[in-house]
């Protein structure tokens, strides 16, 4: 008999799989027939959500970051995941090269020069900074920290530590619920499990296609740049279908191989390109720059974390509103990821590798890529700001390339590594996706029904790709914020379960 079942005869929790696939589908199909009215409406639903909820995102994301630091140096510090005889599953290097390409997947690639460049030309009018200017470009790279650095990590690791330290201590269902057992109780929640497991599905489902939109645009325009005169319209949907077969064949070989492997490949790349482009670009002097970005953000830090000057301003609501809530909207179904291959590690250990190497090693990426890409803009102002408006934000670390007099070595290792970023982050993305909605499963957490992570994994793409087709990058932005609200509720919960396994450990640890 076949280890799982058949495609034909799905392994799924019905109230959990259904109502988000069915909502998906529909969005695709609305988008496709009436692309102005949905556009229309998904517009609407993302400003509503941006601006009514804006203090809510920056002050819940402020509090988690603080509050990992206390438990980091209190005695739950010592906790260890699944127990005091639990063994770890994976090695520390394969561990982190795991949690870095889930985490941050394609964004780095795509952001890392064109977000800086954005907070260059256009900063926000309340600080009072000048366009084109050096103030402007400093601050651009302390905005670049807060948005890719301590703070979103804080957000991925307050919900998968409470998962990890339940789901190994009390063996319950494998349920986003868990993330909110030390607030309702052991025995309590089995009826809300369901609905919150659905609606959790559906905000990570739109994150993803949301990143993984952003990268095959990403993606078609390196190709476009070596080949001009081929059109987008067909190297998108060629793209999104390689990465699509490509993760089919990964998902197939679970955690400890397929995806512990892309992984470590993964890693080698990123570190490759940063080596590379320290050596052919500032070389030791991105180091003293990287301390003075530091600084930068640390002067910047409570200001945007609190909104005490940019509360209500449209800047807010486009930046740090916006990536806030796409990294909240991830957090819960990710957290199921994290926490579960956490298992074997202490409480300190597991914030060692889940935030602040991933967040040293994005601030660190952040300062080489974004701070060359500001070098550059700063000789050519005018060309720089035309590109990014005309050609959008994909086409900027082409050109950073061009500058540098590394075009076509910097760009074939961009194109590749992006393509296995996707890769590697569907595959963890529907590892999660798949165990939380399959009704079944074994005595093994690490096993995880591949018929699942196929549906999953093949919704993703075709949801990127019809968004980007009918909307662009805007209706990719758009889509992946819808998630963040009720998501925003969840972490809440879960940073409120975090301090009360702080108080008293032993009563919800066993």
């Amino acid at each position: 008999m076949s280890k799982y079942p058949s495609f034909f005869r799905l392994n799924v929790r019905p109230y959990v799989f259904w109502p988000p696939f069915i909502l998906l589908i529909s969005a695709v199909i609305s988008s496709i027939f009436l692309p102005e009215v949905f556009s229309n409406q998904i517009r609407n639903l993302q400003q509503a959500i941006l601006t009514y909820f804006s203090i809510g995102f920056s002050w819940v994301s402020f509090l988690m970051l603080f509050l990992v630091i206390i438990v980091f140096f209190s005695p739950l510090g010592k906790y260890r995941i699944g127990g005091a005889k639990a063994k770890p599953r994976l090695s520390k290097l394969s561990w982190f090269a795991i949690i870095l390409c889930t985490t941050i997947a394609v964004g780095i690639l795509f952001w890392g020069s064109a977000e800086p460049l954005n907070h260059y030309f256009f900063p926000p009018d309340f600080f009072d900074l000048k366009p084109v200017s050096t103030d402007a470009k400093n601050f651009a790279l302390g905005a670049l920290f807060f948005h890719w650095g301590f703070t979103p990590y804080a957000i991925y690791a307050v919900p998968a530590l409470v998962f990890g330290l339940i789901l190994y201590s009390d063996k319950p269902r494998y349920s986003l619920i868990n993330i909110i057992k030390p607030i309702l109780g052991r025995k309590s929640g089995r009826n809300w499990s369901g609905i919150l497991d659905s609606i959790c599905l559906f905000a990570l489902v739109t994150g993803m296609a949301a990143s993984l939109g952003a990268g095959i645009l990403s993606l078609s325009g390196g190709v476009l740049s070596f080949f001009p005169d081929w059109s987008p319209v067909l190297i998108q949907p060629a793209i999104t279908l390689l990465i699509l077969i490509t993760f089919l064949i990964s998902a197939s070989s679970g955690i400890e191989k397929g995806i512990r492997s892309l992984s470590l490949f993964n890693l080698g790349f990123f570190i490759l390109l940063l080596v590379l482009f320290v050596i052919l670009g500032q070389g030791l002097a991105i180091f003293p720059a990287f301390v003075d970005n530091l600084k930068t953000y640390f002067n910047y830090f409570l200001d945007l974390s609190l909104q005490i000057s940019g509360a209500g301003n449209q800047w807010t609501y486009d930046w740090t509103t916006f990536n806030l809530a796409i990294w909240t909207a991830w957090a819960p179904i990710t957290a199921l990821f994290l926490g579960k291959i956490a298992v074997g590690r202490t409480v300190r250990e597991f914030l060692i590798f889940n935030l602040f190497l991933p967040a040293i090693f994005c601030t660190l990426w952040m300062s080489i890529f974004g701070g060359a890409t500001l070098g550059f803009a700063e000789q050519a102002p005018d060309f720089y700001k035309n590109l990014l408006e005309v050609s959008g934000p994909e086409s900027i670390i082409y050109q950073v390339s061009l500058d540098m007099g590394y075009f076509k070595l910097f760009s074939q290792l961009f194109i590749l590594a992006m393509f296995i970023s996707f890769v590697t982050a569907a595959d963890s993305s529907t590892d999660a996706l798949a165990s939380i909605s399959m009704d079944k499963a074994g005595n093994d957490v690490f096993k995880t029904d591949v018929n699942l992570k196929v549906i999953w994994g093949t919704l993703m793409a075709s949801l990127a790709w019809v968004m980007i087709t009918f909307a662009g990058v805007d209706g990719v932005r758009m889509l992946s914020v819808i998630g963040g609200l009720p998501a925003l509720i969840l972490i809440s919960l879960a940073t409120y379960s975090l301090v009360l396994l702080l108080i008293n450990p032993k009563k919800h640890l066993l």
